[in-house]
């Protein structure tokens, strides 16, 4: 109160010499002043000058001595407006020097005010230390009660059954974004958090709990935090009884297992979800659809193509490629709502359905191509993309997701034959399809006579070394109007058509043909990798012509790799456990060829006789180091290393991705970054490198 006092007075002090020098100020007017003693200046000469000449020569008639007078007479005037002057000046530095003393009068008022408050400041410093020490012994107070609430590794709350006082510690509301005061301390108020609808079923396991009266109470629900997100909450404890029963109180902990759900999540999308759409993959979409057939549900399966999208990867490059088919899973997303549901089966091909018979299926045709119409814009190109969509309806089209989708396929490439860019629903005698079935039939066979097809090797490094140890054989159809065809065109109508089998016997032949001959001109020997189709593997006779091809040509042990994928797998998984088996038995190495993109299961990874993992090129795209994604990648490396598989990414594209990749020990890389697919003669320059 003192210190109070003592500051107050020097503050006064302080404004009394301010006002003080304020009015001294205000007398010294310096214009004023000026305009006085020029204006008597003038005054007095003008004056002198009309006046003292009159007066003078009359009273003065001599003019010697009228002479001698004019010569006094201005000094006479000097004399005078000189004393003038030093009146004027030394009445206006008398107010100088008192305004001067008045400031330096202040300046010592105000100095012994700064000392009284240096003193002040002192007192308030140790006043201040006092308070750090409290807080001190404060802080230590509230460390050793926070170990005791980590200490038990959750948050801990204790519920008072018969007044309803619910207690939860302070540190579980703070990770929930609230402040101590913010949450009531009764069920309801925490109840009143709980993800909609999720609290009848924590309410009937607690009254199971406590009807039971053994173990311990369990219950899983979301908690709204603060800025609106839900984090997931396991919450156990134990209860009190008194001797009649009653149950009396209850206390237990929150453990948060947000980041456990959402790995389980992230885990479920590799397996049932396409990594580049975010829609749901084939399987699921089998399961769904076998689903509806099975509960004798009816609707229109749409099965949906981009057309030209080879076109568009090679004019625009793969980036724009890619942001087409997520602009078009875009467009079935906002459009194609619950219980209707959309997938993506393959590249560019998507699928979708429309539960109901009663359904409008022309109207929702006519506002998705409106949509699929749109200009499509990305990296500075503009794009008005088409597809072409074929349709069939359940049960009348098929009763079994296989015969639906092959359905509403003819009607889709029965749209492509007609022009592209439109819809068009199955009809049963479609004989179109059987013609040009019958061409490509024709055209494919005579291709298989002729060897029109032609084989490029896309080099695979070891990433530890940068030792080129392999190469992949990947065919292109020579075709004598169209030229090179790639394989996405003619692969799968080979596979329809059974020319899939002389296919495969013809690449597998020719690698080892041209690996035979690269020996022979001294390079060095590498293994070479061909892809076998999932028909191929499946029927027994044409495992068996593979097997006389590798006993003829005297293929070594782990010359020859054999690439299945995932899909081939699903057509008859103990048909192809045997053949992969008999492929192993002849030295053929076994790779899962474009793991990530397909059913993605691990199961397989430890029933199948596989050597190599080799991950696709879509499952690798975005790694980086600070990619929240990126543990799912070490995670699959990981464990396939544990199950004695090796590692093989396709698809390396940037420096980024190959440095990912060997600091997380995969082993061998394939990609752009290295060398795209090459001819044999091309490739032969890779050995001189």
């Amino acid at each position: 109160m003192n210190e109070k006092n003592g500051w107050n007075d020097s503050n006064l002090q302080i404004q009394n010499k301010y006002r003080e020098f304020e009015e001294i100020k205000n007398k010294i007017n310096p214009k004023k002043i000026a305009l006085q003693v020029i204006i008597s200046y003038l005054v007095l000469g003008c004056l002198w000058i009309l006046l003292s000449d009159k007066i003078l020569a009359a009273l003065v008639p001599n003019d010697d001595m009228f002479q001698a007078i004019q010569l006094y007479k201005g000094w006479f005037y000097v004399f005078v407006t000189g004393a003038i002057f030093f009146v004027y000046l030394y009445h206006l530095f008398q107010k100088y020097k008192a305004a001067v003393d008045s400031v330096l009068l202040s300046y010592e008022d105000l100095n012994a005010a700064y000392e009284e408050m240096i003193a002040m400041n002192e007192e308030l410093d140790k006043q201040n230390e006092v308070l750090i020490e409290q807080k001190k012994a404060l802080t230590l107070s509230e460390q050793r009660y926070e170990l005791v609430i980590q200490g038990s590794s959750d948050g801990i709350w204790d519920w008072d059954l018969e007044h309803n006082y619910y207690h939860v510690t302070t540190e579980r509301k703070m990770k929930l974004g609230y402040e101590e005061d913010e949450l009531g301390n009764t069920i309801e108020d925490w109840a009143a958090i709980m993800y909609p609808g999720e609290w009848e079923q924590v309410e009937k396991d607690i009254r199971t709990y406590l009807e039971q009266k053994t173990g311990i109470y369990e219950s899983l629900f979301r908690l709204r935090k603060k800025d609106g997100e839900y984090c997931w909450i396991v919450s156990r404890g134990k209860a009190v009884w008194d001797e009649q029963g009653k149950p009396l109180r209850m206390a237990g902990s929150h453990t948060d297992i947000t980041e456990r759900i959402v790995l389980e999540k992230k885990l479920e999308a590799l397996a049932y979800y396409d990594i580049l759409t975010g829609l749901p993959n084939r399987i699921f979409y089998e399961k769904r659809i076998s689903e509806l057939l099975a509960n004798q549900k009816s609707g229109y399966i749409m099965n949906l193509d981009i057309d030209d999208l080879k076109h568009v990867n090679d004019v625009y490059g793969q980036e724009i490629g890619d942001g087409l088919i997520k602009h078009i899973a875009d467009i079935l997303k906002q459009e194609i709502n619950a219980p209707h549901f959309a997938a993506r089966l393959s590249g560019d091909q998507f699928s979708a359905t429309f539960v109901g018979s009663e359904f409008d299926i022309q109207s929702k045709m006519n506002i998705l191509f409106q949509r699929f119409h749109e200009q499509f814009e990305i990296a500075e190109e503009h794009i008005v993309p088409t597809v072409s969509v074929g349709i069939a309806m359940f049960p009348a089209h098929g009763n079994s997701f296989v015969k639906l989708l092959q359905n509403s396929e003819i009607a889709m490439f029965h749209q492509k034959e007609k022009g592209k860019d439109g819809y068009l629903s199955f009809i049963p005698d479609m004989y179109e399809e059987t013609v040009r079935l019958i061409q490509i039939n024709k055209q494919l066979r005579l291709a298989v006579e002729r060897e029109e097809f032609v084989l490029y090797y896309q080099p695979q490094y070891l990433l530890a070394t940068g030792e080129l140890v392999g190469a992949e054989a990947l065919i292109r159809w020579n075709h004598p109007e169209r030229g090179i065809v790639s394989p996405m065109e003619f692969i799968p109508l080979a596979e329809k058509t059974g020319h899939i089998y002389a296919i495969s016997l013809w690449v597998l032949k020719e690698a080892i043909t041209q690996k035979r001959e690269w020996e022979k001109n001294g390079f060095t020997p590498l293994k070479i990798a061909v892809n076998m189709s999932g028909h191929v593997i499946v029927d027994e006779d044409g495992i068996r012509d593979i097997c006389h091809l590798i006993e003829e040509m005297k293929v070594l042990d782990g010359e020859i790799e054999v690439e299945v994928t995932e899909t081939a797998l699903m057509m008859d998984l103990d048909k192809a456990n045997i053949a992969l088996q008999r492929l192993r038995e002849y030295g053929i190495t076994i790779s899962m060829d474009d793991f990530g993109t397909g059913y993605s299961s691990l199961t397989y990874l430890h029933q199948l006789p596989f050597d190599y993992l080799k991950i696709d090129r879509e499952f690798i795209r975005n790694i980086t180091d600070q990619n929240d994604d990126d543990f799912i990648y070490r995670t699959v490396i990981e464990l396939a290393h544990n199950l004695g598989l090796s590692i093989v990414a396709e698809g390396v594209e940037t420096t980024e991705q190959n440095e990912f990749l060997l600091k997380n020990n995969c082993d061998i890389g394939q990609g752009y970054l290295y060398a795209k697919p090459l001819p044999p003669k091309e490739f032969e320059k890779l050995f001189i490198k």
